[in-house]
């Protein structure tokens, strides 16, 4: 009986494994097939059949990427929009869900369902009037512009995102901060704010990575070269009916490579934070 029960264990374990190999495989291939366009040269990227491997990789595609396009400069547009496009969602929606789901005031409800009515409209009926605002504000040609475009999209999500958190988090805890002592401030920083780790991170890597990847503000928005950011900037490697593929997946491999460390950082931290905070007894 038991040798029985080991065998359907081991059976299941090798199952599971056969399981999770196969989706990391799906997940990680197109990243192997970027990374591997981009260091196969030019004569083996158009071969009739393409191969999963190169005997004779190369860095030419790299150098020529950041030799014909401004890269390192559109990197940095992309690092500052999306970092302080993340900084400003996170605080105001931090604010805006703690209110909406902790205090009590006249319009609260009618709020909260106009904030998630904006989060459904599709982005591109908005793009007009958020041009013509920009352009009487003269932001348009900035980075600024790409920052607060960006917040009309990210704010709406992770308020509604982060008052969802906020509501599953006992009262009592915050009640007994207030007892002792505590400002309704203290206790939302000390408090409520460890206990919504997992939810402030999660609605923080939403709002960098919409704004890493956003394509049609940049492309709208601001008509000089040197203010686009990475996925405006590697469009620009198509000319025509021209690819160029290798400086193309090159471009766009560099790219994925800090939502991919994001992403794996964070994970510690939604961890810590499923089990910061403790009830006082």
């Amino acid at each position: 009986m038991k040798l029985g029960m080991r065998a359907e264990k081991r059976v299941s374990k090798v199952v599971l494994w056969v399981l999770l190999a196969i989706i990391l495989l799906v997940v990680l291939f197109p990243i192997y097939w970027m990374l591997l366009t981009g260091i196969k040269p030019n004569k083996e990227l158009y071969l009739p059949e393409p191969t999963l491997w190169t005997a004779n990789p190369t860095l030419d595609h790299m150098f020529n990427l950041f030799k014909i396009t401004p890269y390192a400069v559109q990197a940095r547009n992309s690092i500052v929009v999306a970092s302080v496009t993340t900084s400003l969602a996170i605080l105001v929606s931090m604010l805006a869900g703690y209110s909406l789901s902790r205090l009590h005031y006249r319009g609260r409800d009618v709020m909260a369902s106009a904030i998630f009515f904006v989060y459904l409209i599709p982005g591109t009926l908005t793009i007009i009037p958020l041009y013509v605002f920009m352009n009487q504000l003269g932001l348009l040609n900035s980075l600024a512009v790409l920052i607060v475009a960006s917040l009309a999209f990210t704010i709406p999500f992770c308020t509604w995102m982060l008052k969802g958190y906020f509501t599953t988090i006992p009262m009592e805890l915050e009640d007994a901060a207030l007892i002792d002592g505590c400002t309704r401030l203290q206790a939302l920083f000390h408090v409520i704010l460890p206990l919504a780790a997992p939810g402030i991170v999660a609605s923080g890597i939403f709002a960098f990575t919409l704004s890493w990847n956003e394509f049609l503000l940049p492309l709208l928005f601001n008509n000089k070269r040197e203010l686009w950011t990475l996925p405006v900037g590697i469009q620009t490697l198509i000319y025509g009916d021209v690819y160029m593929w290798g400086e193309i997946m090159m471009g766009a491999f560099l790219m994925s490579i800090p939502v991919l460390l994001l992403y794996t950082v964070s994970q510690r931290f939604v961890v810590t934070g499923l089990t910061a905070g403790a009830v006082k007894g």
